[in-house]
């Protein structure tokens, strides 16, 4: 590998270090509350004969849905806390979205640092070098271990 490419992928890891720096700014502005699930309506009959929502015209309720302990639950959100929580669970869903970016940000500076890594050895001794260095660290997922 080149000096050029050498300095083209320490530009993408600069590039990639303002792109996580960036998310790490967006989730520390964040202020909350952030509420875990999420917010909806929906329509429901009240069960009195003479009400209008027994020709059509439901009632419509507000709910937060979360799962807990692997079951999926469902909270009734009363009328005055309706903005309150839909607000909560948009902020909640934008923070996991900030969170995971920064995952996938930090993958691939560690994928550029290690090609960075890689540009940067040589062979040594000339005549007859030591092998390429083996992967530390975490594997990636669905990797084998011992060669089987």
């Amino acid at each position: 590998m080149g000096k050029q490419d050498r300095s083209r992928l320490k530009q993408r890891l600069r590039a990639a270090a303002e792109r996580y720096d960036h998310q790490i700014e967006l989730l520390l502005e964040e202020a909350g509350p952030l509420i875990r699930g999420s917010f909806g309506r929906r329509g429901r009959v009240c069960g009195n004969p003479g009400c209008h929502c027994s020709r059509g015209e439901l009632h419509e309720s507000a709910y937060l849905t979360a799962t807990h302990d692997g079951r999926v639950r469902q909270v009734h959100v009363p009328a005055g806390q309706e903005v309150k929580v839909a607000e909560g669970v948009q902020r909640y869903r934008r923070f996991r979205e900030a969170r995971a970016r920064l995952e996938d940000l930090a993958q691939e500076q560690l994928e550029l640092v290690d090609q960075l890594g890689r540009s940067l050895l040589i062979p040594y001794p000339p005549g007859n070098p030591l092998p390429p260095p083996h992967h530390r660290g975490p594997r990636p997922r669905g990797g084998r271990r011992g060669g089987r």
